[in-house]
Order: structure tokens, then C-alpha cells, then sequence
């Protein structure tokens, strides 16, 4: 296999743009080649196996003595053995810890299966972008001396949601309240908790159908509306603000509490996560989410 340095894959995309792919080869405990999916996850900081692949993958990947608890915006935890897996992806080869799902991750998706996911340390250790623009994962070359805020017609840094969240955000004004809102390439879905959408008065247009979410850690009961929200995005001279429109679930609780992030810094808690941006709007609107450069933008030509 022919190995390159920098990668630059398509995606493979659903109806709907809901959820980006990526197609990876990997070799079983028998050394039958086999390919699959990945899930590109920026709502998750770490790698997730599906259930199915724990019979080709061996004993021999378990880490042994190394369980870890994951969380989600659904309110339960669970305990995840930890594995080692290979995967090549765009000519390259990959090693990395994943956590063993206890069931499976989805359905098959143009006939591949669906064996996991990656998050947002995997594509900020490889220095990946997730590139809406032309619907591709690709190795960052983005720097502040090639690419200027007035080139683009939305951007905003990632610096701080990764050293609070550990994951992208942005923020959404409502009220004169700033409120922190995660990108997140994982759900198809966007969210909101109830006590943001009532406390800061959004304009909404509540549905009939609700139904519930489920997550890799439970399922969670949501209504559904229609809500204007207004998203910030620097510019040279300032911060503009830019008005949206979309479906939204209406979550019982916040996506992620402030309790759920460690305060490193020794500074005051973080303010929880209100808000949840998912794919198929970040698809519409075309943005980049680069984790080297640590911005997510979108170019004015595009």
C-alpha cells in the first residue's frame, strides 16, 4: 500500500447530508481484509467501535485493565472496554484507541457497514479537516498567513471551545445572552434545551412530532420546533451576527451541563452547552471545520 503524507478523501454522504463517512480498509483477527465506515463525530472527543466488530478485532486488541466511562447528552453513563485498532484511510495508516460500543453503531450505508466513529482528538492529532465546502476530509494547510477573516463570510475561532468543551463551538446571541452551541458532525439533529429555548424567549414554532433520540448511552424523550437564532461570526472590524432558521429538538436538559467539564484552569465552571448544531445545517451552509488551524469558516467565494 502506497502510504502519503497528507490525505484528501471524499466523504460518503446520506440523503440529506445527516452524517459524513469516510470509507477505511482494515484487516480482521484472521487477516481477511474487510472494508467499512467511519463516522466523522465532532460532538465526540474520543473513538468509538460499533458491538459487531468485537468478533473481528481478537482479544489480542483489548487493553487490558482499561475501561472508560463515556457520557453523552442522554442522561446515563457507560463503562467501555478500550481497544487497539488499525485502519488505513486515504493511504495512510492509522493506530489508535477506541472504545468498544455495547451495541451496534447504524445501518449500512451504501452497503458498507458502519464499524465506529472518530472524534475530535483523532482529527486534531492528524491535523483533519472536515471540509463541507467540497465534501472531503483532508490534512489542514490553513495558517493566518494564507487565509484572512475578510476572505471568508463566516468565521469563528475554535481555541476556546477545545480548551473548555474539548469539542467545536460557537456562539448563538439571544437576548444579549451569549449561548455556547456545539457543532456537531455526529447528529443529525439540532438541539436545543427547553429551559434555553423558554428562559431567552426564542421566536419558535412548536411541531406535532417529537419522539426520542438515542444516543450511545440511552435514549432521551424530545418535542420539536422551528426556531430563529442568531449565530456570531468575526469579522475585521468586529463581530457580526447571522440570522438562521431550522428544526431543532427540544432536549428535557441542557446538552451538556456544566458539571459534565473539568475545570482545568482553576478558573470559575464553564458555562454549559445550550445548543447543538448538527450536520446536515453545517452541510447547507457550507462551513469548514479545520482542527490544526482551530477555526471553522467559510470562504466567500464558495
Amino acid at each position: 500500500m502506497k502510504i502519503e503524507k497528507d490525505i484528501r478523501v471524499e466523504m460518503v454522504r446520506m440523503e440529506g447530508d445527516v452524517a459524513p463517512f469516510v470509507q477505511v480498509d482494515y484487516m480482521d483477527k484472521e487477516a481477511q481484509e474487510h472494508t467499512g465506515l467511519m463516522l466523522l463525530d465532532s460532538g465526540s472527543t474520543v473513538n468509538v467501535l460499533s458491538s459487531e466488530m468485537a468478533g473481528h478485532i481478537g482479544k489480542l486488541c483489548l487493553l487490558k485493565d482499561e475501561c472508560t466511562e463515556v457520557s453523552s447528552f442522554a442522561p446515563n453513563k457507560k463503562d467501555f472496554d478500550n481497544v487497539s485498532f488499525s485502519f488505513a484511510l486515504g493511504g495512510k495508516v492509522f493506530k489508535d484507541t477506541f472504545y468498544l460500543c455495547d451495541k451496534p453503531m447504524l445501518i449500512k450505508v451504501r452497503g458498507m457497514e458502519v464499524i465506529g466513529l472518530v472524534g475530535t482528538k483523532f482529527l486534531r492529532d492528524n491535523h483533519l479537516v472536515i471540509d463541507y465546502g467540497d465534501f472531503t476530509l483532508h490534512t489542514s494547510h490553513i495558517s493566518p498567513e494564507n487565509l484572512a477573516i475578510a476572505e471568508c463570510d463566516f468565521f469563528f475561532p475554535m481555541e476556546i471551545g477545545i480548551k473548555h468543551y474539548q469539542l467545536p463551538v460557537l456562539s448563538v446571541k439571544q437576548k444579549g445572552k451569549v449561548l455556547v452551541t456545539l457543532l456537531d458532525t455526529g447528529s443529525a439533529n439540532n438541539m436545543i434545551a427547553k429551559q434555553t429555548l423558554t428562559e431567552n424567549e426564542f421566536k419558535c414554532q412548536y411541531l406535532k412530532d417529537g419522539g426520542t433520540i438515542e444516543t450511545l448511552t440511552g435514549e432521551v424523550g424530545v418535542d420539536s420546533a422551528f426556531i430563529c437564532f442568531n449565530m456570531l461570526s468575526l469579522e475585521e472590524d468586529g463581530i457580526r451576527e447571522i440570522s438562521g432558521y431550522d428544526n431543532f429538538k427540544v432536549l428535557p436538559h441542557y446538552i451538556y451541563p456544566s458539571h459534565a467539564f473539568e475545570c482545568e484552569t482553576g478558573e470559575e465552571q464553564v458555562p454549559p452547552i445550550e445548543l447543538l448544531i448538527g450536520a446536515a445545517f453545517m452541510a447547507a451552509e457550507g462551513w469548514t471545520l479545520d482542527f490544526d488551524a482551530n477555526i471553522i469558516y467559510r470562504l466567500k467565494a464558495a
